[in-house]
C-alpha cells in the first residue's frame, strides 16, 4: 500500500466497484443497432422500450410498421404488442391489417377528410366486427374488397399446389 492511504480506503475501492462500467448493446438477428436498417432500429427501440417498461400507463405509438416487411411486424411487433396490451393501452396509428386486425384492436377510428366541407375531418370508430370498421379495414388497410379477395384466391390457389 502507498503512504498516507488507509486499510479503509483498499477496501472502500475493492468492495463499492467505482472502477466498473457496464457496457450494453441491443442487436436484432445478431446485427448490432447502428448496422439496422431504420425500419429495424425503430421496431428494436420500441419492442425494447415495450418489454422494459411495465408501467399500466397508455401509450400512444405511431406507424410501427413503417419501413418494415409484413413478416418482420408479425413475427416481431405483434406478439410484443399482444402481450403489452394485456397490462395498458395502446393507442395505435397504423395502416397495417396485420397490426390493427391480429393483435385485436378493440376500437378502431377511421379519419377521413372531407375536401369539399373545407378539409372538415370526419371520424368513424367501433369494433373490428361493425359493418362499418369493418369496411374500413377491408378498403383501406386492406386496398378494397377486390383487392383482398384477389390475395384470397391467389394464397389458396398456391396452396392447393
Amino acid at each position: 500500500m502507498r503512504k498516507n492511504v488507509e486499510v479503509k480506503d483498499l477496501y472502500d475501492f475493492l468492495w463499492c466497484f467505482g472502477y466498473l462500467e457496464p457496457e450494453y448493446t441491443l442487436k436484432l438477428d445478431g446485427k448490432d443497432l447502428n448496422h439496422l436498417s431504420p425500419g429495424e432500429r425503430g421496431t428494436l427501440l420500441l419492442v425494447f422500450y415495450l418489454l422494459v417498461d411495465k408501467s399500466n400507463k397508455p401509450i400512444v405509438v405511431d406507424q410501427p410498421e413503417e419501413n418494415l416487411d409484413s413478416q418482420t411486424v408479425y413475427r416481431l411487433l405483434i406478439p410484443v404488442i399482444k402481450d403489452v396490451k394485456k397490462r395498458r393501452q395502446i393507442i395505435m396509428v397504423t395502416h397495417s391489417p396485420n397490426i390493427a386486425v391480429v393483435c385485436d384492436a378493440e376500437q378502431v377510428i377511421h379519419a377521413s377528410i372531407d375536401r369539399s366541407n373545407g378539409n372538415a375531418v370526419k371520424y368513424t370508430m367501433g369494433a373490428i366486427e361493425s359493418p362499418a370498421i369493418n369496411r374500413y379495414l377491408v378498403d383501406v388497410l386492406e386496398g378494397t374488397r377486390p383487392a383482398f379477395d384477389n390475395r384470397e384466391a391467389k394464397y389458396f390457389a398456391s396452396q392447393l399446389s
